[in-house]
């Protein structure tokens, strides 16, 4: 039975990396479905320029799970262990809790640990999906084409995340595939042009008890009329907020 309260829904919808379901099929129906919803969001100019790529053929996600595994290899984990330069700094920048000689914080092994058994299992998934953007790419446009081209797409991805998350399912946003997105386009024959923008593996979950997660508070990180002036907000129990109109 599907998660029909939103408070819930909203505040539970996590990144799944540990607990993604390999084991127990999904109907394809209820991808379908999720992608469906998923369509309701907006898009700029109501262009409707997603497309979205389900891949289940265990060939293709072998070979699309072994790009993913090489950048995490490449891009992650050498810039961690003795890499030097400016973007191995990035990459600990990004992450946090990383000394200068790449030993790791509590918090921080916990999320590498997550994501590296991700990058060592994502060919497992049931589906990866594949949203893409037909909007032409950023880096030939103009000012804002970047904000189109991503604000047109992203509140279908996590709409879609939504979908999953109300009928038990779970998956994570990652790029890492992009590294190698020529690649990708060849061997799933993505036309030039289009824009692959997130990798998705979708799986049940294992369980579904997820919690709220702790955050900066809101008037910690909003502002009311002008940079650094905190907005007056008093927090509230989550389970005292309502989607009901006042």
């Amino acid at each position: 039975m599907p998660l029909t309260d939103l408070t819930e829904v909203l505040t539970t919808t996590r990144s799944i990396r540990l607990r993604l379901d390999y084991d127990r099929p999904v109907p394809l129906d209820v991808i379908g479905e999720c992608i469906q919803l998923a369509l309701q969001a907006p898009t700029g100019g109501d262009a409707q320029d997603w497309r979205w790529i389900v891949i289940d053929d265990p060939g293709l996600k072998a070979k699309i799970a072994e790009y993913y595994l090489r950048a995490f290899t490449e891009h992650v984990l050498a810039p961690l262990h003795g890499g030097s330069g400016a973007q191995d700094d990035e990459v600990r920048g990004r992450l946090g809790g990383v000394g200068r000689d790449g030993a790791l914080d509590q918090r921080t092994r916990r999320i590498l640990d997550a994501a590296e058994h991700l990058a060592t299992t994502i060919g497992r998934a049931p589906y990866l999906v594949l949203p893409c953007a037909t909007r032409p790419d950023p880096a030939a446009g103009g000012p804002g084409t970047t904000s189109a081209l991503y604000g047109s797409i992203y509140p279908a991805v996590w709409s879609f995340n939504l979908a999953l998350r109300a009928r038990g399912l779970g998956t994570c946003i990652t790029s890492l595939h992009l590294h190698h997105a020529a690649e990708i386009a060849r061997l799933l024959g993505i036309p030039d042009g289009v824009v692959q923008v997130t990798l998705l593996p979708v799986a049940y979950t294992v369980g579904l008890s997820f919690r709220p997660v702790a955050r900066k508070p809101v008037n910690a990180v909003s502002y009311l009329n002008a940079w650094g002036a905190p907005l007056p907000y008093a927090e509230r129990p989550f389970a005292e907020l309502s989607g009901a109109p006042a």
